[in-house]
């Protein structure tokens, strides 16, 4: 991906604005989903944030059957859950979020998955890649995973893209962190609040490649790596993001050869390689991670 790519997929994406011009708030034509206060069964999905009925910092659920009674599709995908093709029911992110008592300004869904993984699907990416929640894989539910062929059982939710869906799918830098399994729960945000960390303080002023840098890591970083402070961000790495900052900014050969090869330049290491990364997308991201400001980057 070269240089004005990245610059207008940053802009692209980062804007939360993007969601309601995306899908332009009508009103849904869906019923609403109910949202329990307690759960009933390990196939409920957590729902929390900001939601019109929901208490701030509380938590609702909703019912396995009560996703099924959305509007669904069902559609063929080769080798996504095993072998060959599996069948798979299906609703749209869309119409899931569009059955939700949202609150004002939420224009973000954030997924939070059993192993401490997270994915971020902003308005701008559910409309343009069409993610949707796999509700029943060759008409089996939850309950009967995981389908022949594979070891894992991917319940009780996965999210998921499809290239067959949305042909640029395939484009994604890194499509997999928009296809988390085990997702126990959603939080309904707004963008430019929960996200905040990344535009204050040293992150005020960043440099146009800092602002790239950033977009990376929220597509990609975020679904394994906590945020400055941490409370955002996935909990699969216990590195702390001052660790990363200090090899960005003073091991940079060695923070581009971790990223691209993690066990071969530590073995053991747990995070999954990333040969793909150009050099200048590791410089964005390294710029972003020691917070490069307009003014650094003009020197």
């Amino acid at each position: 991906m070269n240089r004005s790519a990245l610059t207008a997929a940053s802009k692209s994406l980062w804007s939360a604005a993007a969601f309601a011009a995306s899908l332009c708030f009508l009103p849904s034509l869906h019923a609403a989903l109910t949202l329990h206060p307690e759960s009933s069964s390990p196939f409920d999905l957590k729902v929390s944030g900001l939601l019109k009925t929901v208490p701030t910092g509380a938590v609702s659920y909703v019912r396995w059957s009560e996703l099924r009674a959305l509007p669904i599709e069902k559609f063929t995908l080769t080798g996504e859950f095993g072998p060959g093709q599996q069948e798979v029911t299906v609703v749209w992110l869309k119409d899931l979020w569009a059955a939700l008592p949202l609150g004002e300004g939420a224009d973000t869904l954030l997924a939070d998955c059993s192993d401490g993984y997270a994915s971020v699907y902003t308005g701008s990416f559910i409309a343009r890649f069409k993610p949707f929640v796999v509700l029943e894989i060759d008409g089996r539910g939850p309950e009967q995973w995981p389908p022949e062929g594979l070891k894992f059982n991917p319940g009780p939710y996965v999210i998921s893209v499809s290239k067959t869906i949305v042909p640029e799918v395939a484009g994604i830098l890194d499509v997999g962190h928009k296809r988390p399994w085990g997702v126990i729960a959603i939080e309904v945000v707004r963008y430019e609040d929960r996200f905040k960390v990344f535009s204050e303080g040293k992150w005020a002023t960043l440099s146009v490649r800092a602002q790239e840098g950033r977009q990376i890591w929220v597509d990609s970083c975020f679904s394994c790596h906590q945020a400055p402070g941490g409370g955002l961000g996935g909990r699969k790495s216990d590195r702390p993001f001052e660790v990363l900052a200090a090899h960005a900014a003073y091991n940079r050969a060695y923070f581009m050869r971790f990223v691209r090869d993690p066990q071969g330049t530590m073995p053991g290491a747990k995070m999954e390689a990333h040969p793909h990364y150009t050099d200048v997308q590791l410089d964005a991201l390294m710029a972003f991670i020691t917070a490069e400001t307009k003014v650094a980057a003009a020197r």
